[in-house]
């Protein structure tokens, strides 16, 4: 079942990004910031739930295994916590005490993601309601009459 909610989730945000580029009322200029929000939002998403990851430089942990005083930050023991959707990571202390890790990618990831979602569903909304708009017009090769080619700098003339 998996696979086909998979399949079908990707088919809609096909047909949603069609719809969405071939929108005639849309400025460039805006389709282009939709367009890099989503590789924005990926990038925000893998800098926060990689934010508690500590292998690469143990002495610079995000979450100290010792705290930085006591009673400052919290007591006893603290592991690093990342969530994959919606994308969160902090630190956990023993007593219950949290430290957000990457709040600045977090909101940037948020900030993306509804850029993205809006220019998904006005996408879906416009292929849904033009859709002969998303086909493509058909290519056909009829031979060009003399006045045509004379008209065009870049046609050779016989």
């Amino acid at each position: 079942m998996t696979p086909l909610a998979v399949f079908v989730a990707l088919v809609v945000c096909w047909v949603a990004l069609r719809g969405f580029l071939a929108y005639p009322l849309l400025p460039g200029w805006v389709k282009a910031v939709a367009l890099c929000c989503a590789p924005g939002a990926a990038l925000a998403w893998s800098a926060v739930v990689t934010a508690d990851d500590a292998f690469l430089f143990p002495e610079t942990a995000p979450c100290p295994a010792e705290p930085l005083r006591e009673g400052v930050i919290g007591h006893g023991e603290v592991r690093g916590v990342s969530t994959p959707f919606p994308p969160r990571a902090y630190c956990r202390w023993e007593d219950g005490t949290t430290y957000a890790l990457a709040p600045t990618a977090e909101s940037l990831f948020w900030g993306c993601f509804a850029v993205t979602a809006v220019a998904l569903v006005l996408g879906l909304w416009f292929a849904l309601r033009a859709p002969r708009a998303l086909l493509r017009p058909a290519v056909t090769a009829s031979p060009l009459g003399r006045g045509t080619a004379d008209r065009q700098a870049n046609w050779p003339t016989r």
